[in-house]
């Protein structure tokens, strides 16, 4: 069997890229949740004993492992079309329109937004690598590799953007082909 072309590989391989991201922000809400549990425990157990049994770290993470989960869930949620969407015009609208609404959503807003963070993210993310940005709080954590997330849950979403679009683009002329041949005689069909 030959292998598949080479748009059809790339639109798979974004999809399994921001399927796996989207596991691990659900394999992080799910720790940030269980350590806000213990934060929350520990924070009264600890009042009751006498020990600080939580600490900035802890809290620390918990808000990590939420940025985590929020900015690589980010294309994951595209893909799956989780975003926030005008459902109730777009229910009441033919498909080719709601497939040229898509695109031009994509195209102009989406994907003009991301490059935006990714630019202005990119100086202030290396700057913290550089640096080996740390907490400021007493027993917190490293900073420099959660806002190396950032950048990297924007361009899982610009990736996922561009599959979209090229799959938006692929059903529209589909669609104008369906169109035209509904409209050629008979003979030439």
């Amino acid at each position: 069997m030959p292998p598949p072309p080479p748009l059809p590989r790339l639109l798979g391989a974004i999809d399994g890229l921001n399927r796996w991201a989207g596991r691990l922000a659900g394999w992080a809400l799910l720790l940030m949740l269980t350590l806000g549990c213990w934060n929350v425990i520990g924070r009264y157990a600890g009042l009751l004993l006498g020990r600080n049994l939580s600490s900035n770290g802890l809290i620390e993470a918990q808000w990590y492992l939420f940025a985590l989960a929020f900015l690589l869930g980010m294309g994951w949620t595209l893909q799956r079309r989780g975003h926030v969407r005008v459902d109730v015009l777009q229910a009441r609208w033919p498909e080719r329109r709601r497939l040229r609404v898509d695109l031009a959503g994509t195209l102009l807003l989406l994907l003009p937004f991301v490059a935006l963070v990714l630019i202005v993210s990119a100086t202030p993310t290396v700057e913290s690598w550089r640096i080996a940005e740390a907490s400021p709080d007493p027993g917190g954590l490293p900073r420099f590799w959660v806002k190396a997330l950032i950048p990297l849950g924007f361009l899982l979403l610009g990736l996922q953007g561009v599959a979209e679009a090229i799959r938006l683009a692929g059903r529209l002329a589909s669609l104008a082909r369906e169109r035209r041949q509904q409209h050629l005689p008979q003979e030439h069909r």
